[in-house]
């Protein structure tokens, strides 16, 4: 999956405005009121720990309104939902309306819902963190007591190197065939290139070097056809018949790759939902090529569109097509599920690590903002007899939060852990959604340079960091960018542009809107004023929130081990490793509106 060239660490390119996916706009008085009735008796809570198994299901780079249970329908096929097996999973189940990423890419996302720790606890912002051994995952605390742990996975950035493996008895990754072997001889190939660099056989290292260059363009090629869902979900009614001979509970966490980009499902969903299409445009190269846009200068990680409106419907289609591929694989192994007795006796827990942009906001793909389209996710939780069926739950919940959720379902002890609430209490009647509060966060690198003198330029890079603070419908976002300079650049050219950098760092940007009233987040529909006392007291608690997060961030960082950094690198998400070393940048800001 490529990735514009100006972005460092980037994944999919992000960037004028797409068709706007469904949004869902809450249920009928009649269901509100059937909800109340139900719920004393379909909403028990265990006063003991009680050995429900656990299925954890992470479907990657889904946004909430293309799924039917959230009122999402296909432009080109209005009558065709791109999920029913999920949308039958919200009408037995728990859909929570109000539910979001922590971050919009896959690698924070994930740390925090295993962790219940938001990023800006855990710390792993970056490729390059690591999570910190003081923090307990959710695989460690279910082996604790007495669980079997399962992990399948099918993206690099569920690697073992970032903390993922710890506490599963068996964590594996299902990549395609393609994908390891061309894996393995990028690896073995950047072996060779270093052993001729430090041997300094130049002509040999030259001829080497043009083989790894050819190893890793397949490697790229590979990754963007690879098709796992199939492999996934034989591997998980593998795993669970195995499970269900043991008489321990069990925990299964899995991970669905394919909706993330290139979008070219298999036939029948590559037609499904735009049948009659009969333009150029494919869903392959994650959109990155002239005919869909070039990168904005006046705007970093933006693009200026060039993609027409029917064209762009296709793409969407074919996304579409892609989540009803996988929507598939769900129904699969929900009914292995049932066909073993396991439905009544296991928590199913269905979300998405964050969501994707269609041009809503001047990009395309995630990792470059957060506005709603990519952070906004699908949540839904079904345990016949315990959760209530059918209910529509509102009021702000993060993936952060579903570590505490479960252990409370489950009825295991837990400390409270800064940063994240259990939401039992929400579906249950007995909190307020106005008491609920979500925080997420996302750190960009973008490449650049600066002119030093008429013959001189240095290369930099400009860091991004946006906080999101949501209360109601209240949601408060603060910016901050400035440059930073490479480690080697001369002490006189980095003292030039010192006071310049600490200039632009100061700057900060905090606005706010109201995204029930105003859901397509245009720019004149943001405040700057926070004279409002309800908007004033959601910036009093957005920064006691923060102070109080910040002393409890641990990051860690170690080197990314090789066979990682080039699946990453043929996905289009690091860059080549070429070029001047920067430090990690410190993303720890103070509160916002404090200096």
């Amino acid at each position: 999956m490529k990735r514009s060239a100006e972005v460092i660490g980037a994944g999919d390119a992000a960037g004028s405005r797409a068709p706007r996916l469904a949004a869902v706009r809450g249920g009928s008085l009649l269901a509100a009121l059937s909800l109340v009735l139900v719920f004393p008796v379909s909403c028990r809570r265990a006063e003991r720990p009680t050995p429900y198994n656990v299925l954890f299901i992470s479907l990657d780079t889904v946004r909430q309104d293309v799924l039917g249970c959230y009122g999402g329908r296909p432009r080109h096929a209005p009558g065709i939902s791109p999920s029913p097996a999920l949308d039958e999973l919200a009408r037995s189940g728990v859909r929570m309306v109000d539910a979001y990423a922590p971050s919009s890419w896959t690698l924070p996302s994930h740390l925090s819902m295993m962790t219940g720790r938001p990023p800006l606890v855990h710390g792993v912002e970056t490729e390059v963190g690591t999570l910190d051994p003081a923090s307990p995952t959710m695989a460690e605390i279910l082996k604790r007591h007495g669980y079997r742990t399962v992990g399948i996975y099918s993206a690099p950035y569920l690697e073992p190197h970032w903390g993922f493996g710890r506490g599963f008895d068996e964590y594996r990754a299902v990549y395609s065939p393609d994908v390891v072997a061309a894996s393995e001889r990028a690896a073995e190939i950047r072996g060779q290139v270093e052993e001729a660099a430090a041997a300094a056989e130049w002509k040999r290292y030259d001829e080497l070097k043009l083989r790894e260059v050819a190893i890793v363009g397949e490697l790229h090629k590979s990754s963007e056809r690879a098709v796992t869902s199939d492999q996934v979900t034989a591997a998980v009614i593998s795993r669970v018949k195995n499970l269900v001979r043991d008489r321990r509970p069990w925990f299964l966490f899995t991970h669905f790759f394919d909706p993330h980009c290139d979008y070219v499902p298999p036939p029948p969903y590559d037609t499904r939902f735009d049948p009659d299409y009969a333009g150029a445009i494919t869903g392959s190269g994650c959109l990155a090529g002239p005919e869909v846009g070039h990168p904005d200068p006046d705007r970093p990680g933006g693009f200026i569109r060039e993609l027409g409106e029917r064209d762009l419907g296709h793409v969407v289609a074919l996304y579409e097509g892609e989540v009803a591929w996988v929507d598939g694989h769900v129904k699969r192994i929900l009914r292995a599920l049932d066909s073993l007795s396991l439905t009544t006796n296991t928590l199913v827990i269905v979300v998405s690590d964050h969501g994707e942009e269609f041009f809503d906001h001047g990009g395309i793909g995630h990792r470059r903002t957060l506005y709603e389209e990519v952070v906004r996710v699908p949540m839904l939780l079904r345990l016949p007899g315990v959760l209530p069926q059918g209910a529509a739950v509102r009021g702000p919940v993060s993936a952060t939060d579903i570590l505490p959720t479960v252990l409370d379902i489950l009825g295991i002890p837990h400390a409270t852990t800064p940063g994240s609430a259990s939401f039992l209490p929400l579906i249950r009647g007995t909190a307020e959604a106005a008491s609920r509060t979500v925080l997420y966060r996302l750190v960009m690198m973008f490449a650049g340079d600066v002119q030093v003198d008429a013959a001189q330029h240095v290369t930099l890079r400009e860091i991004m960091v946006q906080d999101v603070f949501r209360k109601g419908p209240i949601k408060i976002t603060r910016t901050r960018m400035w440059p930073q300079f490479p480690t080697e650049v001369a002490e006189d050219v980095k003292a030039a542009f010192r006071a310049e950098a600490a200039a632009q760092y100061e700057r900060e940007q905090l606005r706010w809107i109201d995204v029930e009233r105003f859901p397509e987040e245009r720019d004149e529909q943001h405040s700057t004023r926070f004279t409002d006392p309800a908007v004033r007291s959601a910036l009093d608690e957005f920064r006691r929130q923060y102070a109080a997060l910040v002393p409890l961030r641990r990051p860690r960082t170690w080197p990314l081990p090789e066979n990682v950094r080039l699946r990453l690198q043929s996905l289009g998400y690091v860059d080549s490793g070429l070029g001047p070393a920067f430090p990690e940048p410190d993303s720890v800001l103070p509160p916002p509106g404090e200096g």
